[in-house]
């Protein structure tokens, strides 16, 4: 291609075509939801794009629970939405992305998120309370006695 021209002109397509790609990409983000329920029922999280909340739901059931435990499902049912909004990116930015390079890093990210939901791993004891020494209820003050410190 030795004409100046359609050199231009190809290389301004390809800016478009690259722009429409990053358009679609930035969509792709921008409207990447997820709505998750606990398996038990209890919590239920919905998150938009870069894993922000957007609702928490605690349905009745969600009362029965400790609060230890109902902390522990709440935390597990935001990860398990903020991965699931990553795999719907994921799904929608592969038809523009490819396998390559990009398509890797994005996909290494959700499995990185995956994993820190080990459904398999016993559940994390609960932290113990410490509870504060019992001070004596009658103390016993020589302060006042009678007697002067001045002798």
């Amino acid at each position: 291609m030795t004409d100046p021209h359609q050199y231009v002109e190809r290389f301004e397509q390809q800016l478009q075509d690259a722009q429409r790609k990053a358009d679609a990409i930035q969509g792709a983000f921008r409207e990447a939801r997820a709505e998750v329920r606990s398996p038990d029922g209890a919590v239920v999280v919905a998150v938009a794009s870069g894993g922000r909340i957007e609702s928490l739901q605690l349905t009745p059931k969600a009362m029965d629970l400790g609060h230890t435990t109902l902390g522990r499902t709440i935390m597990d049912t935001i990860r398990r939405a903020q991965v699931e909004a990553a795999r719907k990116i994921e799904e929608s930015v592969r038809p523009l992305l490819g396998d390559g390079e990009s398509m890797r890093y994005l996909r290494e990210q959700v499995e990185q998120g995956i994993a820190v939901i080990d459904p398999g791993a016993p559940p994390a004891e609960p932290p113990t309370a410490e509870r504060p020494a019992n001070r004596p209820t009658n103390r016993d003050d020589d302060d006042f006695e009678g007697g002067t410190f001045l002798r």
